[in-house]
Formats: structure tokens, sequence, C-alpha cells
């Protein structure tokens, strides 16, 4: 007899899209790590240059 696959196919597709969600999360985290990193050095040489 065939079974209904409709509850396992929704809790997938829920899983993929919290999957995709934390992806598009860590992305934009690891973008904003890497501004961060490359200002730094800019705002250090300007504290060096004024003293």
């Amino acid at each position: 007899m065939a079974r209904n696959r409709y509850g396992w196919e929704k809790r997938a597709k829920e899983i993929a899209r919290k999957q995709k969600s934390d992806e598009k999360i860590k992305k934009r985290q690891n973008r904003a790590t890497a501004e961060e990193i490359q200002e730094e050095p800019k705002a250090q040489e300007e504290g060096t240059i004024e003293e």
C-alpha cells in the first residue's frame, strides 16, 4: 500500500529553506568581517600619522 509522504516532503523543504537562510547569514557576516579587517589598517595608519 502506498504511503503519504507529504509530511516528510514538507519537513525536508523546511530544512532546506533554513539551511539556505543560515548560509546567507554566514555570507553576510563573513563579508562584514572582511570589510572591518580592510578598514582597520587604514584607521591605524591614520592614528600613527597624527602622532
